[in-house]
């Protein structure tokens, strides 16, 4: 890999790694242009899903639409339904589940991912001004 590459690699690696950061390619691109702006959409869609499949970041499809979270380790999330926004719930990761899965169904279950749909916290606040 050329120099230029791993240079916008570590760009992108920036724009999306940390606990609680979930963004768009769109959204990588972004940030990424402030320091390159030359960079393509295509390299920034290349770059994530080279780390998304290197385990250093993860990938999630939230109604149609690529979304990265910065978080490599398995956790659950939360996609409001007013806002659009992605985030992590609070909470251990229940590697039982994976477990239980894989002796009742006979397979090997690596980890898992769960996305609740509902309404986050800073929805319900608005939700409730609203009605006061």
């Amino acid at each position: 890999m050329n120099r230029r590459n791993t240079h916008q690699k570590q760009i992108i690696a920036a724009a999306v790694k940390g606990q609680g950061v979930h963004r768009t390619a769109e959204e990588v691109l972004a940030i990424a242009r402030q320091e390159e702006p030359g960079i393509g959409l295509a390299t920034v869609y290349r770059n994530l899903n080279l780390l998304a499949e290197a385990g250093e970041v993860q990938k999630f499809n939230v109604n149609g639409t690529a979304v990265y979270d910065g978080n490599p380790e398995p956790h659950d999330h939360l996609y409001c339904t007013c806002c659009g926004r992605l985030q992590d719930v609070a909470g251990n990761y229940d590697d039982a589940m994976d477990h239980e899965t894989a002796r009742r169904n006979h397979v090997r279950i690596l980890r898992h991912s769960v996305l609740y749909e509902g309404i986050c916290e800073e929805c319900l606040k608005k939700e409730e001004m609203t009605w006061n």
